[in-house]
């Protein structure tokens, strides 16, 4: 590039640098095909509104931006100006009038204000803004290092992403989803487009004929488009038909290559092996959906009085069978071999996330203890590839070369250390062991999608009772600090749990009465009390809270609902309830992401945070995507203690626990003596 194209010096030497000089070469290939000289309106047109971003390729999206714009008529049509033509010029004006306008697009000397950014960086702006406001779990740094693969052309960098994370197909780029239209808007508002609803409009008008417009521009032989081109170009993208569903622009993507396939494939390869925190969301995002459908297949009430401990403490996603059926027998085998001291029962599960984590941890573990060549990436993105099969992950490694040994004792030992398993010792006896003799027995009994009746579930217990049980004699007793604090954490569970649970109960016969049918409430498995505006004030409380929950109709069906009820015992907001599908990936909620709590949220209904991302883009959030980020990294990778831990400790079973709990305690009492200490070693005010 030329010395006289400059870059703010804030984002010299970073990869935003480096995409600038490559958008700086799409605008020089867009300002070369444009008739400036016969269409004077043009130039002012790119300048504010002619973002690279979009459905085509760059070029094709500058142009197509700035033939879009235009002033808003009173019918809604866009209104263009009217110019009179200037004389002629010769080839020197003319290069000289276009690096004028180009000297326009690139930035100068130093950093410059939202407001008086030039349209390239503008652009970049809507780039990272669509693809962290589309990917769950994309750092702003991430995502600039795949706009610099991708050569600043957003489908493409869209495509890297999605082989990079494993995308199944039914979570892949549809161009009419939520989440797309969504990001297009958050691209919008980052970019400070001046005509959004003409921008958008004209992104989606552009979709149906990309092919004939990409074909126009890339002529053979064509240097610069006519006057008449223009007039063409601009009423195509006036009169738009439907979107067909054979409109796929991703279909374009890898023509963007000079060689096709390969080529992208490459630069996925190229690709930084560190980026592995997005990675572990989506692995995280998968672990979730099983343990939702493992969580269906238990009878609602058996699961809420006894399997909920077993659940939460063992019930490992790790194993010979399936990940659902692994997580069944996990749980039932625990709950058989090492029984509670005390029975209760429950409604909610405020979150899985913390089995969950400790699940993808020991499944990785397991994966790389057959091979010391495996990265933690690279087993994720096997994990992934086969949908969490420990053994066909091994298998897959093993066919790429790797040098692996065969799924054995010594795979389930390290995935049992790695999750924190509460009995290493007595879980790896029982999957080596025990359980291979019993393996078409279960099989027969966990058939997929088959909700288990409570008889199979004792059929089970039975099956799995030949590990023999523990003394129930506590070995080490809780000190009487520490058995204040548990008492208060289970009091402030229950407290909290009948709360949820009359809520939830109201937003439920809300549903029924609008449908006209009736649900048994389920276990509710999901909660997020911290959603919209702060109100407490003396205790922090918010508006809303968020909450998944099963609930079943007569003929057996569970169906998962999403339900949004207010904080306020008194409030006048009537709840509301909607069900859900698996895990979608179409729909994000900011507040709900920035708590790392994984709520399933309904499509394409009114909700405290539909509309969050748009939000943070504009700047009237009070988080950006940079820290959601950083928490979600925080709470996702934590395996040690957390207070469901404590809600379901057990004197019988949790030695480890308690002396950590008895440590903790006389920590706090130390370090709250040495406060009293300092305070009155203090002189007094005004001494």
């Amino acid at each position: 590039m030329p010395d006289r194209w400059r870059r703010p010096h804030t984002w010299d030497g970073t990869w935003a640098g480096k995409i600038l000089d490559i958008i700086y070469g799409h605008y020089k290939k867009a300002l070369d095909l444009l008739p400036l000289e016969d269409k004077t309106e043009l130039a002012p047109r790119l300048l504010d509104a002619g973002v690279c971003f979009g459905f085509a390729d760059p070029v094709t999206n500058i142009i197509a931006n700035t033939l879009s714009f235009g002033e808003p008529a009173p019918d809604g049509s866009i209104k263009r100006r009217k110019r009179k033509r200037k004389p002629k010029t010769n080839a020197s004006e003319e290069a000289r009038s276009r690096e004028e306008v180009l000297s326009r697009i690139v930035a100068g000397d130093g950093p410059s204000p939202p407001e008086a950014r030039t349209v390239a960086e503008r652009s970049l702006e809507g780039l990272v803004s669509f693809l962290t406001s589309y990917f769950r779990y994309l750092p702003n740094w991430d995502a600039l290092r795949y706009l610099s693969l991708a050569r600043a052309d957003l489908l493409v960098a869209v495509s890297l992403i999605q082989k990079d994370h494993c995308y199944r197909y039914k979570d892949q780029f549809r161009i009419c989803s939520p989440a797309v239209k969504t990001s297009l808007k958050c691209a919008a508002w980052s970019a400070r487009q001046p005509n959004f609803d003409g921008f958008l409009a004209g992104c989606f008008a552009l979709v149906p004929h990309i092919n004939k417009i990409t074909q126009t521009l890339s002529a053979e032989g064509r240097c610069r488009l006519t006057a008449h081109d223009i007039s063409f170009l601009s009423q195509l993208l006036a009169n738009p038909p439907k979107l067909k569903r054979s409109d796929k622009p991703m279909d374009l993507v890898a023509k963007r290559f000079h060689d096709p396939e390969p080529k992208i494939a490459a630069s996925i390869e190229d690709v930084p092996g560190e980026l592995t925190e997005s990675l572990r969301g989506v692995l995280m995002d998968r672990v979730h959906e099983h343990y939702l459908k493992a969580v269906s297949r238990f009878p609602m009430k058996d699961l809420q009085t006894h399997h909920h401990r077993g659940l939460l403490k063992a019930g490992y996603c790790f194993g010979p069978f399936d990940p659902v059926s692994n997580i069944i027998i996990n749980t039932v085998w625990y709950g058989t071999a090492f029984p509670p001291s005390e029975e209760f029962g429950v409604d909610m599960i405020c979150t899985l996330r913390h089995v969950e984590s400790r699940s993808a941890n020991g499944l990785m573990a397991f994966v790389r203890s057959c091979s010391p060549v495996i990265s933690e990436r690279k087993a994720m993105v096997y994990l992934l590839k086969c949908n969490l099969d420990v053994c066909e992950a091994i298998q897959m490694a093993k066919q790429e070369g790797c040098d692996v040994s065969i799924c054995d004792d010594n795979g389930y030992k390290a995935a049992a250390k790695a999750a924190y398993h509460p009995n290493p010792e007595a879980y790896c006896e029982f999957v080596v062991q025990s359980l291979p003799a019993l393996r078409s027995t279960v099989r027969s009994l966990l058939r997929p999608s088959h909700m288990l009746a409570p008889i199979e579930i004792l059929h089970l217990s039975t099956l799995l009772s030949f590990s023999s049980v523990e003394s129930l004699e506590p070995i080490i007793h809780l000190t009487e600090d520490a058995l204040n604090q548990i008492t208060n954490y289970k009091q402030d569970f229950l407290t909290q749990q009948s709360f949820v649970r009359g809520k939830v109960e109201a937003a439920v016969r809300n549903y029924e009465q609008s449908k006209g049918c009736y649900y048994d409430l389920g276990v509710i498995c999901g909660v997020n009390d911290r959603v919209g505006k702060v109100t407490g004030i003396f205790d922090t409380k918010f508006q809303y809270t968020h909450a998944n929950f099963w609930a079943s109709q007569d003929n057996g069906t569970s169906t998962l609902f999403f339900a949004e009820f207010s904080n306020d015992e008194d409030s006048n907001y009537e709840p509301i309830c909607y069900p859900v599908c698996g895990l979608p990936t179409q729909v994000r909620c900011c507040y709900c992401e920035y708590q790392g709590i994984r709520i399933v949220h309904p499509i394409g209904s009114w909700w405290e945070g539909v509309n969050g991302f748009e939000k943070i883009a504009c700047g009237e959030q009070y988080f950006t995507n940079t820290e959601i980020v950083g928490r979600w990294k925080l709470i996702d990778n934590r395996v040690g203690i957390f207070v469901q831990d404590y809600v379901y400790l057990d004197p019988a079973h949790d030695a480890k626990l308690i002396q950590a709990v008895n440590k903790a305690e006389r920590v706090r009492n130390i370090d709250m003596d040495a406060e009293m200490r300092r305070r009155k070693s203090e002189p007094a005010a005004g001494h």
